[in-house]
């Protein structure tokens, strides 16, 4: 089991939509870097997480502006604190 530590960053580009097109955007946009960072990490191993981490740091950030761009967000960045062990 691989326990990781991140950070997101985001901000509200369009707050009508943050608060119409979802419930609770908070939840929402946490629930999904969750299994964001879920999907696209457990498609490595770990040496790759430690060695790639710039790149796993941007991929996420991609997926999750895209995914959150309905809902009036943009994630700005994405860090990968933490992986143990």
């Amino acid at each position: 089991s691989v326990k990781v530590n991140a950070v997101l960053y985001f901000r509200i580009v369009d707050a009508e939509r943050a608060v119409i097109q979802v419930e609770d955007f908070m939840t929402a946009t946490n629930q999904l870097a969750q299994t964001t960072l879920r999907s696209v990490l457990g498609k490595h191993e770990l040496d790759e997480m430690l060695a790639e981490r710039d790149k796993l740091n941007s991929d996420i950030q991609e997926i999750l502006d895209q995914r959150t761009d309905a809902w009036g967000i943009k994630v700005s960045d994405v860090e990968i604190k933490h992986v143990d062990l």
